[in-house]
């Protein structure tokens, strides 16, 4: 019924195209609207690709003076009609851009209509990032491998991935899910210190437009805060200074166990689970 009534002024004989009913699209971003149709060749050469609404007006035309206010500069042809492409994307998309759109062309003063050639616009929010499983009891300085995937409808300007814990080696791709969908995937390495802050690993996606998602992964790291010395409050004399950089060191090198250092007006006493108390008189 929508092709119908989107046929006005267009000749009979339909050709047939292959578009999706439906597709959805996040407000502010850009839509990909695949495209495709099959004509005989003699009629593809110099066909002219053009997007009308309901109405009759156009959201798509070569000539952009005919294009109507509402899509002027947000509209443009990304499929090669020599190649029976009649892909089309719409940036900065409003909240109203729900078409129905519909796939005309025309060829000096002859104009073709096709079959299956409308689509609908649902609006929706953006796609939650899907990270990789993690390890767990993730031993310190130890290589970690995770992935942060998300799916969009702006092949042009995908999402920017980003983490919240220092990474190298990234790697990125894009890839057509089909239906006016693509995957953006960065695969990261990092190495934990145990040390961390936090035991999460959040991954954020940022899309075209500026809207934002994220999720978030806790992190099972042997800590290595136990390894070290707790910090003193005290006046930063050399000698106290020295004495803390000294139990330091045996904490993390010798006695590599829990070391407890307390610190009083006289003295600093260090506390081992595997070694005698000592005291260091100052």
């Amino acid at each position: 019924v929508i092709s119908h009534l989107c046929e006005v002024c267009y000749s009979n004989f339909q050709h047939v195209a292959d578009v999706i009913p439906k597709i959805t699209a996040l407000p502010r971003s850009c839509v990909v609207i695949p495209c495709s149709f099959k004509m005989e060749e003699e009629y593809v050469t110099r066909l002219r690709v053009l997007w009308v609404t309901i109405k009759g007006g156009y959201m798509f035309h070569t000539d952009p003076d005919d294009v109507l206010d509402n899509f002027k500069g947000r509209t443009r042809l990304i499929g090669n009609p020599d190649e029976q492409d009649c892909s089309v994307e719409m940036d900065n998309v409003q909240t109203h851009d729900n078409g129905p759109f519909c796939f005309r062309a025309e060829r000096e003063n002859e104009r073709y209509s096709f079959n299956n050639s409308c689509v609908f616009i649902i609006m929706r929010a953006p796609d939650k990032p899907v990270m990789s499983s993690l390890p767990e009891d993730i031993e310190p300085g130890t290589r970690v491998a995770v992935k942060c995937s998300v799916n969009h409808t702006c092949s042009s300007h995908p999402p920017q991935i980003t983490w919240s814990v220092p990474t190298a080696r990234e790697t990125i791709s894009h890839s057509h899910m089909g239906g006016g969908v693509w995957e953006t995937v960065s695969a990261v390495t990092f190495i934990p210190t145990g040390y961390e802050e936090k035991d999460e690993i959040v991954c954020t996606a940022k899309f075209w437009g500026g809207k934002t998602q994220e999720n978030t992964a806790f992190l099972s790291i042997r800590s290595n805060r136990v390894r070290s010395c707790c910090k003193l409050h005290y006046k930063h004399t050399p000698l106290i200074m020295f004495l803390f950089i000294s139990l330091h060191f045996m904490c993390s090198v010798l006695f590599c166990e829990t070391l407890l250092c307390i610190w009083n007006n006289r003295f600093i006493k260090a506390i081992s689970p595997v070694k005698p108390w000592f005291t260091v008189n100052l």
